[in-house]
């Protein structure tokens, strides 16, 4: 411990941030990604159009339900929604060993999505809390480690700059070092509400698996808790006595008008086709942080509604609130710009934290185990701060690229995505630190604005023919993706001249 308190949180700033840095970069990137999944899955799979409604996705999943599930014990129907989300649907078949779960997405017709096989922006999405590869039990607690890091380095940060807003407006260029330092104020201090609250509410989202033995002590597991905040044990039983079960587009239009403006999201059937078979419409925290989470159930048979209930334990409600700030769910597209561009200053300031750490004891350093000791470092910086950038962009040309009926397509693109990875991390092991920033960066420029060329060749829904309407999504995602590769050029066109890269 440092005598001084501002020197001892210097050092906890310091190490909370360098022994975390790389892995919160790759988390906070692809997390950043992730609130517009919906729209990166629509753009990996333009085979999909889709243009439907709640009623007519209803009626299309009980048709189809009906005659591929019929002797599964629950039905679970995904809606559409205003983004790219085509209706999805969950059964197990009783006559597979284990889980056998089964599910199919279906179009507007009410026929099974053939579109490539892909993970989408869901991939992304899992990644920033499940690494991949990794158990996700070990995977998750990695990460809940790295966002406790997060948070102390942040707290800790907001000690240690007396000056932090003076130094807000000192931003300066080409000053070496104290670039850098500038950079990464700026960046913290912008998005330092958002930082603050994503990381904390992001421990909060996986808090039952952290503090499991709190639940231990007065339930038995997360179900029983669960059943009692959502009370569905007041379903009624299963018969003997088989029934015709009504539309659920009827059932669904007399909920939306006890609903209101709000919307439903997921629809669960138990025991359908029976004589006591129940419908059950929940709720989405689509339109508001904190909506009521009513829960709607009818008896499918007669159509009668058995219970209208909504969660008032204040806990439950505190947890939700803090999942749907942090996953944004609630967001409207200019909200959800505002989380992905703090998203993105919140991976600059941790990789400009990352550098400017290497570069400060680059200068000190005298031994040879202390410049062994940077220069890993340095190959880490490189390979997670332009490596990752570069998977992505292997993720996304492997979807361009693969051939649509492959086998195992989904998991070889997220192969790729490792593989762009891994070669990263290796190139400057055998290129050198000095030519590395800049040819990795001329590289990732180029595949980025290369994608959307991919698609001319490899679709029939590419740049130069996009239907403004239908195709708004993809043309926004082209943009960026072009966009993203000249900024990366311009990096490169930055670092032409140096001999001391970074």
């Amino acid at each position: 411990m440092k005598a001084r308190f501002r020197d001892s949180m210097t050092w906890l700033h310091t190490w909370t941030g360098v022994v975390a840095g790389c892995l919160l970069f790759a988390i906070f990137l692809t997390g950043t990604l992730s609130y517009f999944k919906n729209e990166i899955t629509a753009w990996m799979q333009p085979e999909v159009r889709l243009l439907n409604s709640p009623e007519n996705a209803l009626n299309n999943a009980q048709i189809y339900l009906g005659k591929h599930a019929s002797g599964a014990k629950k039905w679970t129907i995904q809606l559409p929604t205003g983004r790219f989300s085509p209706v999805t649907l969950y059964w197990r078949d009783p006559t597979v060993k284990g889980r056998g779960l089964k599910i199919a997405k279906l179009n507007e017709h009410g026929e099974k999505i053939t579109a490539r096989d892909t993970n989408g922006g869901e991939f992304l999405y899992r990644f920033h809390f499940d690494l991949h590869y990794i158990p996700v039990f070990y995977a998750r607690w990695l990460v809940g480690i790295c966002a406790m890091f997060m948070l102390v380095a942040i707290i800790s940060g907001i000690i240690i700059h007396k000056k932090i807003f003076k130094d807000f407006f000192t931003l300066q260029f080409n000053k070496g070092t104290r670039s850098w330092l500038n950079g990464h104020t700026v960046t913290s201090v912008l998005a330092l509400p958002f930082h603050l609250m994503i990381t904390y509410t992001g421990l909060v989202t996986l808090m039952f698996m952290y503090l499991s033995w709190s639940m231990s002590l007065v339930m038995n597991d997360k179900n029983e808790y669960f059943n009692a905040i959502n009370q569905q044990s007041s379903l009624p039983k299963p018969t003997d006595v088989t029934a015709q079960m009504k539309p659920f587009s009827h059932l669904y239009i007399d909920a939306k008008s006890r609903l209101g403006n709000s919307d439903f999201t997921s629809v669960v059937i138990n025991n359908p086709n029976n004589e006591n078979a129940s419908v059950v419409f929940f709720e989405a925290a689509t339109k508001y942080l904190l909506p009521d989470y009513r829960t709607l159930s009818y008896f499918a048979a007669t159509g009668d509604l058995i219970n209208d209930q909504v969660v008032t334990n204040t806990a439950e409600l505190t947890r939700r609130t803090m999942v749907s700030l942090h996953a944004g769910r609630f967001a409207t597209l200019p909200v959800r710009w505002m989380y992905f561009i703090s998203g993105i200053m919140g991976s600059i300031m941790i990789a400009t934290g990352l550098i400017l750490w290497s570069e400060k004891r680059k200068k000190n350093s005298t031994s040879k185990d202390s410049k062994l000791g940077h220069r890993l470092i340095d190959l880490l910086n490189i390979g997670f701060i332009l490596g990752l950038p570069i998977a992505v962009a292997c993720f996304f040309a492997a979807n361009r690229l693969l051939p649509l009926m492959l086998t195992g397509r989904a998991d070889i693109e997220i192969h790729c995505f490792f593989a762009g990875w891994l070669l990263s991390l290796l190139y400057p092991v055998f290129r050198g630190l000095q030519h590395s920033w800049r040819e990795l960066s001329l590289f990732a420029g180029g595949l980025f604005i290369s994608l959307p060329l991919l698609s001319f060749f490899t679709t029939q829904r590419h740049l130069f023919n996009y239907q403004i309407k239908e195709d708004l999504t993809l043309l926004f995602i082209d943009l960026f993706l072009i966009m993203t590769g000249m900024t990366f050029l311009f990096i490169a066109l930055k670092l032409k001249n140096k001999v001391n890269v970074i």
